[in-house]
Formats: C-alpha cells, structure tokens, sequence
C-alpha cells in the first residue's frame, strides 16, 4: 500500500521533522523512548527486548514504517532446496586493483568504512553486470561494514540452510546515476550489496560444501583482517559528551502499527527523512585505503542473489543481495576488536550484537548461480 503522507496527516500524528535520510548519520544515544519525533534524536537498538528493538524499528519513526514490510525486507534465511539456479551474469569490477582514499567512524551502532568520494570515474571502483538489474547499470563503491551477534554461532545476518558464520561483511554501492549513497538508498534499484560470510582463523567450522560437491577453500583475508584489528582500536570509543543535548528530552509518544510496512513517497522521503550532516571531526582517514578484493571471496563464482532491503532502518527496499557461498576468515584479533567498539550507550557492541534477526516475507525468490 503506497502511503503518501500529507501534512494533514503529520499534523493528525502530531509529528515533526528535520532534514536528513535515513540511518547514514551517526545513531545518537537513547532517550528510552518508544517514539521519536525528530529524525535526528530517532534511536534504533539490537535490544530485542525493548521497544527500540528490531520488532518494533517500523514505529520508532514515521520515516522508518517500511522496517514493517513482509514484502523484501532482508536479511533472509537462503533455503538451497528452494533456490533456483539460473546462468547468472558474473558481477564485473572496473577499477579493481585500485585502493581508493576512504575514513572510518564509528555511527554509534557499529563502526563502518565509507569511501572518499569522488565525480572521476577514473578514481571510483564500479560494479556492473549484476543479477537483476539491467546490464549497462553501474554502481560505485561506497560502504563497507561488519555485522556479528552476541553468539558467535550466530553472528551473519544472512544465514544458509539455517546456518550462521561469526560475521558477516557487506560492501554497499549505489546506482551511479545519483549523486551518493544517500540520494541512491530510497531510490528503486538504488543499491546493491555484497555479502561475505566472515569466520575466524584457528576456530573450527563446518566445512562448506555446494550442492555439486564443490567446496569452499575459505580465504584468509589479511588485509581485511589488519584494517579491523587497526581501526577498529582507532574509534572503539563512542563521544558520547557531543551528544548530550539529546538526552536532555523526556517526550515520549506512540506511532501505531497500522502504519508499520507503508511505502513512503520520494518527495516525503527527500523533504522530511532526511538527517543532519556528520561531525566530521568523528571520521579517522584509512591511509591504506580501502578495496572490495580486501574481502571478497575465492570462489566469487558462487553466490545467491535476491531483491532485499537495507538491514537497519529506514529499511527501504532496495536492495540486490548477492550472498557468496564461501566465507573469507579474520584474525581472533581482528574479531575481538570488533565485539569491543562502544556503541552510542557505551556498552561494548558484544552487549547485544549487530544483527538484525531474519525476516518473514510473503515470497521472496533466491537464484543461485550454481
């Protein structure tokens, strides 16, 4: 159902808004809250407890109702007796072996590597060629993340045959046709995303094998693994002095959940979901750069793909999962750095993990390339 949200009926839900869009900018502190009325105060958690928590994301915000969809919300279990296989167009990299200048923050709910942007295709690392968008469609590196759980059993956001990895990294890029990743995100097709299963070296996991008997031959990621273990340390304390003034509100409210799963209009979105500008006094420079080979698989010849939404909110669906088979691992250390950062509570990310739980949708069709 298309929910084109008049002032009549912002004013019925006595909501008020900021600029911004969606979840890019840093995730301020809790006010305890069930309800946010400004976009930039809005506060999402992994507490699945509490009514900040991922149930409950689609009535935090009005900008966030479709984290409510059954439609394509991600991530999804990958069923591989209900795949279906299909000759997949190989993704294509252009500018590969490029490292390209990128910084790292941490967004008060995990720490995320963004690439510097630039307007020359020559200095951009493209992807193209991908499963269910049009060929000559061309997507720029933007992002690269990490999510993991309090279990490290259960720490992907996707899982395969109900089986989970410690981690999982996702490498974001969005249609080039816009201008950046926060133009791109509510826009049809906008993204696509990359996920790698991520395990720990030394650890013991269960082998994988694909249904042609064909196993994976998990890739130690080194570069990854020295970026996480470096970084990580570098902005594993969250400020939480610079975000005072916005614990210094005690309103409260409810936004009901017939609204949960609605589809906002582009103007709505563009006009009225949009967030303040960083402090870029946040952002550290990764000097090394940053390149998707640091973790992208052996056998990227094996993946799922699926048309699927953002894993936090505002959850819009538009998304193109391609899910690789085999994982990549880390150092301990590498992992260990990561379950320490401070989230925006100041409590250690371990607390509650990164990950959003699976999705129920009505049907969502995975194809495999194998």
């Amino acid at each position: 159902m298309e929910v084109l949200l008049s002032f009549f009926i912002v004013a019925a839900l006595s909501v008020t808004f900021v600029d911004g869009a969606g979840y890019l900018q840093v995730r301020p502190p809790t006010l305890g809250q069930c309800y946010y009325e400004d976009i930039n105060t809005a506060h999402f958690s992994y507490n699945r407890t509490f009514c900040e928590g991922p149930a409950y994301w689609c009535q935090i915000h009005i900008c966030w109702i479709t984290c409510g969809s059954n439609k394509r919300q991600s991530p999804i279990n990958i069923d591989t007796r209900k795949t279906q296989f299909r000759l997949l167009p190989m993704p294509k990299f252009y500018n590969l072996h490029k490292r390209v200048p990128a910084t790292i923050k941490n967004n008060g709910h995990a720490p995320e590597f963004n690439v510097v942007q630039t307007k020359n295709n020559k200095d951009r690392i493209i992807l193209s060629n991908v499963p269910g968008r049009p060929k000559d469609k061309k997507y720029v590196f933007a992002q690269l993340h990490v999510h993991f759980g309090r279990d490290e059993t259960q720490g992907s956001e996707h899982c395969i045959d109900n089986i989970f990895k410690p981690m999982e990294a996702h490498l974001v890029f969005y249609d080039l046709d816009y201008g950046n990743i926060g133009d791109a995100r509510s826009k049809k097709d906008g993204l696509v995303g990359l996920g790698v299963m991520v395990e720990v070296r030394g650890k013991p996991q269960k082998p994988t094998v694909c249904k042609n008997g064909r196993k994976c031959k998990p890739r130690f990621a080194k570069r990854f693994s020295d970026l996480m273990e470096k970084y990580y340390e570098q902005v594993r304390c969250f400020p939480l002095e610079q975000y005072r003034d916005y614990i210094n509100n005690d309103r409260f409210g409810f936004l009901g959940e017939e609204y949960c799963g609605g589809t906002l209009s582009q103007n709505y979105i563009q006009n009225r979901c949009k967030k303040d500008p960083d402090d870029n006094s946040l952002k550290v420079q990764v000097t090394e750069g940053l390149s998707p080979k640091d973790v992208l698989p052996y056998d990227t010849d094996l993946f799922y793909t699926y048309g699927g939404s953002l894993t936090t909110p505002p959850c819009y669906e538009t998304v193109q999962w391609i899910v690789y088979r085999c994982p990549i691992t880390v150092s301990s250390q590498a992992f260990n750095m990561l379950q320490f950062v401070e989230d925006s509570q100041k409590d250690e990310l371990i607390k509650l993990g990164v990950r959003r739980p699976i999705q129920k949708n009505r049907k969502v069709t995975v194809y495999s390339s194998f």
